[in-house]
Formats: C-alpha cells, structure tokens, sequence
C-alpha cells in the first residue's frame, strides 16, 4: 500500500514542483486525479473479483481500468522526474 501512496503523491508533487508553469500544472492536476479514480475502481473490483472470479475471466472493462491506472501512474513519476530535473 506504500507504493500506491507514493506513486499516487508524484504527480501531486509535480504539480507543486511546477508551479507557475500552468500547462505543465494542469497536465499534473489530471494525471493525479485519473489515477486516483482509476485506482478506487481497480481497488473495488480487485476486492470483489478475487473471491469469486478466476483470474482467467477479467472483463476487458477492468483490465482497461487498471491499464489505464498503469499509464497514469507511470506518467505522474515520469513528470516527478522532469520537474526534479527542471528544478536543478
């Protein structure tokens, strides 16, 4: 649960890494707000589904939910890194 934190903090610490650069504020902002819809879904049907569901019958729907919370995730740390750089 730790990483989810930490990885869910990135793009809010970008936006404040980048603040006054308003594009690159608002890219964060919706970074930070998709992943963290995408993973309330993803943590209400891994819940769910892990009881009753093999792992074989995903629905397509989840597997884009937590695809996209991937993407996300991965963006937020990918601006955390380009506003550390542009900072120093």
């Amino acid at each position: 649960m730790l990483v989810v934190l930490v990885l869910l903090a990135a793009p809010v610490a970008a936006v404040a890494l980048f603040w006054g650069s308003w594009g690159w504020v608002a890219a964060a902002a919706a970074i930070s707000v998709v992943e963290y819809a995408t993973l309330r879904r993803s943590q209400r049907f891994s819940a769910r589904v892990w009881r009753s569901v093999p792992i074989g019958r995903r629905r397509s729907r989840e597997r884009a939910t937590e695809t996209l919370y991937i993407v996300t995730a991965v963006a937020g740390v990918a601006l955390l890194v380009v506003a550390l750089l542009i900072a120093v």
